[in-house]
């Protein structure tokens, strides 16, 4: 009888926007929009994901399949935000690969990381924990690294480690599908003393938040050719990383991965077939387009009275404020014209902490008039003045077992108050910067988004499993913030010499020179 593999698990899953005001702290990672708890540790970390849809849930399935002993270690994640503190990384980290040494040995790890997180002291977090791991663990044992397809994936991240497996979907619904990849690769390195040959490709473009839907043209193609890769005789896996554009690091933009049988040559060979594409459709993977807040708003509005009563909302994206790429949640460009204008059915988020304060001090059912959003930074509007009635309190905790995008399960929005406001919207005052990624959120406080004329939400792609089976129409609105579509606004000092679109004559040059 043989014994069993004993694989652990761990993982500190951020993604950062370097551009973004609020830093992320270690008391940021005491609580998360995204999970009941934001730090978990040992049972916890299994009992946390083991029903849900997420990368760790794929990881506990793929351990019944093979039957191997999956030891989780520990999984830290909060919501996207500004640059994470060398305190966090140095004390969760620390953590985490004191674990992985009074716990092991092992046969192997499954790193569960989102590939864009930014730390004070390194700008590529992911492939440093990658490095502290494989220096623990030595050459000799399995290392696979699963990703959001948001990474902006390294060198020292594929170098690291012996695969990386990374999300196909934007919205992101295949989790559990590419954590069962990355255990089948990982049980056959450690039984069969093997490893993949790999290729990692880089062409110097970003792809623009406008173009990550997977499901449509043209990011939809590069997916394609992955699948066409994948079929093809010896290759193993294969991976693109879709890149995160607000992040200021080296390895931001495209990056092309491609596991073989046996030989990197043709590893090679096909991450470039399909860079090299992708490179030849550039200008049309990068593309900022959309109606600006004034203009979104009268087109709403007008819709908004022509569609039939039972069709269901137009629903906003506010791409400017998107909450789920690290922004503040508290933009009010698109409220400010609604109010103008008079919106009388209308609902969306805001975050404000300072109104929630004061709307408590008020109570339930009181009417009052309060200044809402605006309040992070100069990049996401004015404050909105409103007058209404103070409807709901609630501790703005909702569950979804649904389809979410990346699988979360269990949301806490913090303390949450809802605004019925004379002006006509329908202000819902959250605590915590959770994404609208589940009408559960407006469920569970009473409200029906299907009934309202237009919805705001707080992003581009994640809030489509949710709000796309209810809308009428969704409209990607070209807002400002910390999450703008246009690279222009930003400034870049990190990034690649030259790197498309911020260098319109950028040439897309192979590393070896050929």
């Amino acid at each position: 009888m043989t014994n069993r593999l004993r694989i652990a698990t761990l993982g500190i899953h951020h993604e950062t926007n370097t551009f973004a005001s609020n830093k992320t702290t270690l008391a940021d990672f005491k609580r998360s929009g995204l999970q009941t708890y934001a730090v978990q540790r040992g049972q916890q970390y299994y009992d946390m994901h083991v029903r849900s849809q997420t990368s760790m849930a794929g990881f506990i399935q793929s351990a019944e399949k093979h039957d191997f002993e999956l030891v989780p270690l520990i999984f830290a994640a909060t919501d996207p935000a500004g640059t994470i503190s060398n305190e966090v990384f140095e004390t969760l980290g620390g953590e985490a690969l004191e674990m992985l040494r009074e716990q092991g040995p092992f046969d192997g790890v499954l790193l569960n990381q989102m590939g864009a997180a930014v730390s004070e002291q390194h700008p590529d977090m992911d492939g440093e924990l990658a490095r502290r791991v494989r220096e623990i663990v030595g050459s000799d044992v399995p290392v696979v690294m699963t990703l959001d397809l948001h990474a902006n994936v390294s060198k020292q991240m594929a170098d690291m480690t012996d695969a990386l497996v990374i999300y196909k979907t934007n919205p992101h619904t295949d989790a559990i599908p590419r954590a069962h990849d990355a255990g089948d690769l990982i049980v056959r390195m450690a039984t069969e003393n093997w490893r993949p040959a790999k290729w990692l490709e880089q062409p110097p473009m970003v792809i623009g938040i406008f173009q990550h839907d997977t499901r449509e043209m043209p990011m939809k193609a590069i997916i394609d050719d992955l699948e066409a890769v994948l079929s093809q005789h010896g290759i193993v896996g294969g991976s693109i990383g879709q890149g995160y554009p607000w992040s200021d690091v080296y390895e931001n933009g495209l990056a092309c991965y491609v596991l073989h049988e046996d030989s990197a040559e043709e590893a090679k060979k096909a991450a470039r077939w399909i860079a090299e594409r992708a490179w030849a459709n550039r200008e049309e993977l990068y593309k900022p387009v959309g109606p600006s807040p004034t203009e979104a708003v009268e087109y709403a509005l007008e819709q908004a009275l022509l569609k039939p009563d039972d069709s269901g909302p137009i629903v906003l994206l506010d791409v400017g404020d998107n909450i789920g790429a690290g922004s503040s949640g508290d933009s009010t460009f698109l409220l400010a014209e609604a109010v103008r204008r008079g919106a009388r059915s209308w609902l969306q988020t805001i975050r404000d902490p300072e109104a929630i304060a004061a709307c408590l001090a008020a109570g339930i059912g009181a009417n009052m008039t309060v200044k809402v959003g605006g309040k992070t930074d100069s990049l996401h509007g004015e404050p909105v003045e409103i007058t209404g009635n103070i409807a709901r309190i609630s501790d703005g905790r909702f569950e979804d077992t649904g389809t979410v995008h990346a699988g979360w399960r269990f949301f806490d929005a913090g303390t949450t108050v809802v605004v019925e406001s004379e002006e006509g919207p329908t202000v819902v005052l959250v605590t915590s910067r959770v994404g609208n990624m589940s009408r559960e959120q407006f469920y569970s406080l009473g409200y029906r988004p299907e009934d309202f004329d237009v919805v705001v939400a707080k992003g581009v792609v994640s809030p489509r499993p949710a709000y796309q089976p209810i809308a009428s129409e969704m409209v990607t609105v070209n807002t400002p913030g910390a999450t703008s579509a246009d690279m222009s606004t930003f400034n870049y000092r990190r990034v690649r010499d030259s790197l498309y679109p911020l260098d319109l004559d950028a040439r897309y040059v192979h590393e070896s020179g050929d």
